[in-house]
């Protein structure tokens, strides 16, 4: 997961469970002293609405993902104003709770989960 600023990943956390790294994210937060809110909170995995509670109390507006969310995330995400994507790629997303907040947000989601690189260890000795 990675929080935004719509230009560039602020923050990035990884770990095997998808609600562990929002703890990992606000935990980084607090060393930095640094305040989460109005950055978009982005993951990889489904939304759940766990996922949409620790948005909210971050102070996160937006929350996007490459996967699907819960019916009961978007219900949630629908009630408490948080802007719900899932299924985003290169060209498209589906929006499932206000779409009004994405004028500009729905290019910069997209251009950070298409541009951003991972480093891969080399396998070959070299």
């Amino acid at each position: 997961s990675a929080l935004s600023d719509g230009e560039r990943l602020v923050i990035v956390a990884e770990d095997i469970g998808r609600h562990n790294t929002i703890d990992r994210l606000r935990g980084e937060c607090l060393r930095r002293e640094m305040d989460p809110e109005g950055l978009m909170l982005l993951a990889t995995g489904r939304i759940s609405s766990e996922m949409i509670n620790k948005a909210v109390k971050m102070g996160c507006p937006i929350v996007a993902s490459r996967t699907s969310p819960t019916s009961m995330s978007v219900g949630l995400a629908r009630e408490w104003n948080i802007t719900l994507c899932g299924y985003v790629r290169r060209t498209r997303m589906n929006v499932y709770a206000h779409p009004e907040r994405l004028l500009d947000a729905d290019l910069a989601i997209n251009e950070l989960f298409t541009s951003v690189e991972y480093p891969v260890a080399s396998l070959s000795g070299d």
